[in-house]
């Protein structure tokens, strides 16, 4: 009785230990670049998340006061100065690429909190990539410690 099997595929030949270490150590500072940049959009992200979680208190305390009231404007370098308030209805809200349009408070106060909301969806989303890569990045350097022990050992020989 015969069937009709595809041959078996050969194993990849194995690389000597000084090729496999060098592939790895490309392979490790690619990773670890990849890494950093992720860190960097962390960073940023969080900047972010930061303004909003600023912004969304200010507009929330502007609602309660009924659009009046006394506060603090920022005027940039850590300054600020006492402004009066009277009647808010609406909101100057930036939507990107340097285009901001006038809202009503409360449509600008559910702009923010929903990128609010996408921002720590991103964070979240940024920090399991990130686990992920410093976990690869653990198990390329145990490999390459065991590599590196290897060549040693056959250069002693």
């Amino acid at each position: 009785m015969s069937t009709n099997r595809p041959p078996a595929k050969k194993p990849a030949p194995a690389l000597a230990p000084n090729d496999e270490l060098n592939a790895l150590l490309q392979d490790f500072t690619q990773l670890k670049s990849y890494g950093e940049a992720m860190r960097q959009q962390m960073e940023f992200t969080t900047n972010v998340i930061a303004e909003l979680v600023l912004s969304r208190n200010c507009l929330e305390e502007i609602s309660k006061r009924g659009g009046n009231g006394e506060t603090l404007v920022h005027i940039g370098a850590g300054n600020y100065v006492r402004a009066e308030i009277k009647d808010v209805k609406s909101v100057v809200v930036g939507i990107g690429a340097d285009v901001s349009v006038e809202k009503s408070l409360e449509s600008a106060l559910a702009d923010v909190e929903s990128r609010l909301k996408q921002g720590q969806e991103q964070a979240l989303a940024l920090q399991n990539q990130y686990n992920q890569v410093t976990a690869k990045l653990q198990q390329l350097q145990a490999r390459i410690d065991q590599l590196y022990g290897q060549v040693e050992n056959a250069g002693r020989a």
